[in-house]
């Protein structure tokens, strides 16, 4: 059997769901199931398709330094005669007698499913995210005819679900939700930070303003009431593509000591064991695995209401909720934090506990059996 892995993505850094994804294709590999991975990327090859390719894997690049991470409504038109003679190609070679399609979110270019769909190659949808970007009519049957003929869609929130089948105007009667993978161990328990006057939240996802929103602590935190507060957020992750900008917003407005930019972590235990809890104002997600592993290490979450974070956290009682990414919004928020600053710790360990009653130990074992019974039901 050879199960075939199409994503829409387009270069790094990989977030929860490709790490499933790929951890998934790892586990048919030792296996002994054949996996084929197409993969569309800009700039340098990402390391995870390497060692894919290493593990056995036949790995087809896609390799277009043209999009980088322009916003989505810049992006040049893709040349869709090239990417399907591409996927004709990948298919004709590799035939895969199943296919996981990965899209970015849930209004990625379906390219794949009508050539899936004429070759009769079963396929799945994993939508790794939900944006609030509207579809236009004339593609509307296009992506009710990719969607319906899955055998199964996956998200990994209800609420992605909830905006897709509102964007496609159909019910999705086949769709599931999934848990991504985290990467801190389930019992995970870092000390509570050191007891002193002042307080530290970090910010724990890749510097991009469009999905993630660090533009908004800027306008929160710049006025003169945060100023005066023993309050700091260090930004942690890699850009893409707003770095350069939120360090001279953070010197604009003279917030040096307020905001600062830690770059990427490996050890989110170490993380943690220096900070009281993240704050996290996207403006879309899929499922944060920051919020996860927050929650694993006994920490609050003050996050915008977007993907899971409503289905995981509890406003008021294991984190705080901004009913949306606004600055007014997330400054109310966490005005309603900081007068309850004193109860952080009880709430963070709350959160330990209701993470691990509502969340999978191992998300890859799940979904793996999830992609190996669909491929099998069609041997």
């Amino acid at each position: 059997m050879k199960i075939g892995f199409y994503s829409t993505m387009t270069g790094m850094p990989w977030g929860g769901s490709e790490v499933l994804w790929s951890r998934v294709a790892h586990q048919l590999l030792e296996n002994d199931i054949q996996v084929t991975v197409n993969y569309r990327w800009w700039e340098d090859t990402p390391r995870e398709l390497d060692r894919l390719r290493s593990a056995g894997a036949t790995v087809w690049p896609r390799r277009d330094p043209t999009w980088r991470s322009w916003p989505y409504r810049l992006k040049s038109p893709l040349n869709l005669e090239k990417e399907t003679d591409h996927l004709r190609r990948w298919l004709a070679r590799e035939k895969p007698d199943f296919v996981l399609v990965i899209l970015g979110y849930h209004l990625n270019a379906v390219t794949p499913a009508a050539e899936l769909i004429r070759r009769q190659i079963p396929y799945a949808i994993n939508v790794q995210a939900a944006s609030t970007e509207s579809l236009d009519d004339i593609y509307l049957d296009e992506f009710q005819t990719a969607y319906t003929n899955a055998e199964k869609v996956f998200f990994v929130s209800q609420e992605n679900l909830d905006r897709a089948e509102t964007t496609l105007a159909i019910e999705l009667d086949h769709a599931e939700i999934i848990d991504n993978p985290f990467n801190v161990d389930w019992h995970a328990n870092p000390a509570w930070p050191a007891a002193d006057d002042s307080f530290q939240l970090a910010c724990v996802g890749r510097i991009h303003f469009t999905s993630k929103g660090q533009d908004l602590l800027i306008d929160v935190l710049k006025q003169d009431k945060w100023r005066d507060r023993n309050l700091s957020i260090r930004l942690f992750g890699d850009s893409q593509g707003n770095r350069t900008q939120m360090e001279r917003l953070i010197e604009r407005y003279g917030l040096q000591s307020q905001i600062q930019l830690a770059g990427y972590s490996e050890n989110i235990e170490d993380v943690w064991a220096n900070h009281h809890g993240l704050i996290l104002p996207s403006r879309f997600e899929g499922a944060a695995l920051a919020v996860v592993e927050t929650m694993l290490c006994n920490r609050i979450c003050i996050t915008t209401d977007v993907g899971r974070n409503r289905e995981l956290i509890e406003d008021g009682e294991t984190g705080f909720i901004a009913p949306a990414a606004t600055a007014d919004l997330l400054d109310t928020t966490l005005e309603t934090a900081w007068q309850r600053r004193g109860d952080w710790q009880a709430m963070g360990e709350l959160a330990g506990t209701r993470i691990r009653e509502r969340y999978s130990e191992d998300p890859v074992a799940d979904f793996y059996d999830k992609i190996t019974d669909l491929a099998s039901m069609h041997r």
